[in-house]
């Protein structure tokens, strides 16, 4: 434990990064006196202990309650993280209306929404697509504030427009006033975890603020030799450098070690067709395997605001990614009669990662008409790189599958050099909110995308470039009452792709037009609910083929649409009730020849958490969620199949205020104990937790 604390430590003294002065002239707008503490951006959701909030700036950088919109967005807020303990961005996302997320191994995740695969994470709303189409990795939620949502295309910020879904991931934030907590936790498994978060002003005058956030957690399995080591370091500071600008500084460290994590996963059916069955525990990697990542992200910010309202921003991030892993993968179909059938691919590997992006946006008011209205103009730029060197067993013949254990590691020898590649993006955006009528409300705007893509990767072309694509976004909304709109909006689809057809060549560029319409509420004093219809028509949709090629997945390309409506529901019912809820109906995702594609996702969804004050006993709260999907299924090219049924995941907390400074909690997951696959993405897989407990103990100053 000693020597995590001490890569914390350095983790924080990398707190040092350089920003630049800015400035934009706005002489001719409307007079507004802005201050830096009364900023246009949202407020902490950690501040108001809700499970919504008023406004978002996801979906255009303008500060918008999220009734005016016109897209379906909703918000998992720090109360709700900290009361079901959802201390893994995973464990967070499973809450999410709409998101499913694809364990299909247990250190790499895919994510989907709406049918299709949602390829990047923004931190603060600036990101650019993962490296390699999926997350590596267990981020740790203890950096942020809330975790924002956007469904449906959005390339007018991200220049990427995916009919899936934004994941915006907000970071906390210094406090004017000094604040302390500290978590402890116990739970099944020797699962230990320790969480320090300090915040508060840094001198006399409160000019200047921090915060220091660090976690570290161990953790074994219910997964034979199973077992994971994570550690957290966050710090940030910002200073006032006058009344009207503020600068940022801050690092994420984050640092994933696991023991026989699987690469792939198990196979679900024997060679005749039938279906295989395992106990709970059963992995297919051995235990000289691992898994260890380490990412370091540097960030700084400069903001200023002019006294007639409008607002100038630069952000700048810098982060590195390393990877050293010994792996294991399983192929093949067990012959019942004899055993064999099967074989594996033992790899060594050592891969990095570099990413830079910087962007620059000013926004405010403007008068059209006698009207005020909102504008905002920016520009992104992004680079990466990725290096790997690795070597390699080949395929050799299993005698039967219970002789994993007995495989000793391979002598490796040297590592080979298996090529590198690069990305440059640069993405220009506009937007403007047009206040037509005190009804109506028209936002359009537009992105124009350049990218190139270069590079030979584990013997995959890579090389892919575009120029001057333009991504156009319209929406509006009309307001019913003060409490109720309708909205309506068309963006489109744009995504260059970082996945290998059958060639190892990139997909061409996902195209596409997106298309939603719904109504929004306000209701009771703190409740946002929506209702939407969506639907998206794509080009080159990326679709897995469950093979591989020189050990890397393939998938092909088809022509898809989409359909389907979702319900959202976030907030307070009540000064003791509060809720999270979704539901989500993909009527049809049909692919060429209009046959149903991506079966492995689930047609409906259902989202629900809920926490009660218990009246009686006024420090008591108590809370329960539920996740169900429906069946799914994957498809085999021989045209075999296998089916997983309907399942519901029921987990429940409850939480008692011991006096002003501690607090008590105890959540239990899995409580029926459902035993069901975790991803059917390409047709391996492995199972999930049964019921399993953690006690946490909070110290508040």
């Amino acid at each position: 434990m000693s020597k995590s604390i001490e890569r914390m430590a350095s983790a924080v003294a990398l707190l040092c990064l350089s920003g630049s002065n800015l400035v934009l002239a706005a002489d001719t707008l409307p007079e507004i006196q802005v201050k830096v503490e009364g900023s246009s951006d949202p407020k902490s959701s950690e501040t108001t202990k809700s499970y919504t909030v008023k406004s978002s700036t996801t979906a255009t950088k303008l500060n918008t309650p999220l009734k005016e919109t016109p897209q379906s967005i909703s918000v998992l807020t720090r109360s709700l993280i900290d009361d079901f303990k959802l201390t893994s961005v995973n464990d967070a996302l499973d809450m999410a209306t709409g998101i499913r997320v694809e364990r299909a191994e247990t250190d790499r995740t895919y994510y989907t929404a709406r049918g299709a695969d949602i390829t990047n994470f923004q931190i603060d709303g600036i990101g650019v697509p993962f490296q390699t189409g999926l997350l590596i990795g267990d981020m740790d939620t203890i950096v942020y504030d809330r975790i924002e949502v956007l469904r449906g295309a959005n390339g007018l910020l991200t220049a990427t427009g995916n009919p899936s879904a934004t994941i915006n991931f907000v970071r906390k934030r210094p406090t004017t006033e000094f604040k302390a907590q500290v978590n402890l936790t116990v739970g099944s498994w020797d699962k230990r975890r320790v969480d320090a978060d300090i915040s508060g002003p840094l001198n006399e005058a409160g000019t200047v603020r921090g915060r220091l956030v660090l976690s570290t957690q161990n953790r074994n399995s219910y997964l034979d030799n199973y077992s994971q080591e994570r550690n957290v370091a966050y710090g940030i500071i910002e200073a006032d450098i006058t009344d009207n600008t503020k600068v940022a500084f801050g690092h994420t460290y984050q640092q994933n070690d696991t023991n026989s994590p699987t690469w792939g996963a198990l196979p679900l059916l024997y060679a005749d067709g039938s279906t295989r069955h395992y106990s709970r525990s059963t992995s297919s990697s051995p235990d000289w395997t691992n898994w260890n990542t380490l990412n370091n992200t540097s960030f700084a910010e400069l903001t200023h605001f002019f006294d007639n309202g409008w607002k100038i921003k630069t952000q700048f991030s810098r982060k590195t990614e390393t990877g050293q892993t010994n792996l294991f993968f399983l192929t093949g179909n067990e012959i019942r009669a004899t055993g064999t059938g099967l074989s594996y691919f033992a790899g060594q590997y050592h891969d990095t990662f570099k990413e830079y992006i910087g962007d620059l946006y000013a926004s405010g008011p403007f008068t059209l008409g006698g009207r005020e209205h909102e504008l905002v103009v920016g520009s992104s730029w992004s680079r990466s790189y990725g290096r790997a060197r690795g070597s390699g067993t080949g395929y050799i013949a299993l005698s039967n599958l219970n002789s994993i254990g007995t495989i000793a590691e391979p002598n490796w020898g040297g590592l080979a050099d298996q090529g590198s590649r690069s990305q440059k993006r640069l993405n220009h955006y506009v937007a403007a909110k047009f206040n037509i009528s005190d009804k109506w409300k028209l936002t359009t705007g537009a992105s124009m995308l350049s990218y190139k893509y270069e590079g030979d990767y584990y013997g995959a072309n890579n090389d892919a470039k575009g120029h001057d694509k333009v991504t156009p976004y319209i929406g509006a909304v009309y307001n019913l009452t003060e409490q109720h709109t309708l909205y309506a909006s068309y963006t489109g689809i744009y995504n260059p792709q970082t996945a290998l057809g059958a060639t190892l060549q990139p997909l061409a560029p996902l195209k596409g037009k997106n298309y939603e319409a719904g109504i929004k509420s306000e209701l009771l004093t703190n409740l946002n609910a929506s209702f939407a219809l969506f639907r998206s028509e794509q080009e080159n949709l990326a679709e897995s083929t469950g093979q591989q090629v020189n050990n890397v997945f393939v998938s092909r390309a088809i022509d898809a649409t989409t359909k389907g409506y979702e319900f959202d529901l976030s907030g307070e019912l009540s000064e003791r009730l509060k809720l999270n809820a979704g539901y989500t109906r993909l009527m049809s995702v049909k692919g060429n020849d209009d046959l149903n594609v991506k079966p492995y996702t689930p047609r409906h969804l259902v989202k629900l958490s809920v926490t009660y004050q218990v009246p009686n006993i006024e420090k008591l709260k108590v809370g329960a969620s539920l996740n169900w999907q429906d069946s799914t299924h994957y498809v085999y090219t021989n045209g075999s199949r296998f089916k997983q049924d309907s399942y519901a995941l029921i987990n429940l907390m409850a939480n008692y205020e011991l006096n002003q400074h501690w607090t008590a909690a105890v959540n239990v997951y899995n409580l029926t104990n459902e035993k069901y696959l975790n991803s059917l993405m390409f047709g391996q897989s492995y199972y999930s937790a049964p019921t399993n407990a953690s006690a946490t103990l909070t110290w508040n100053y």
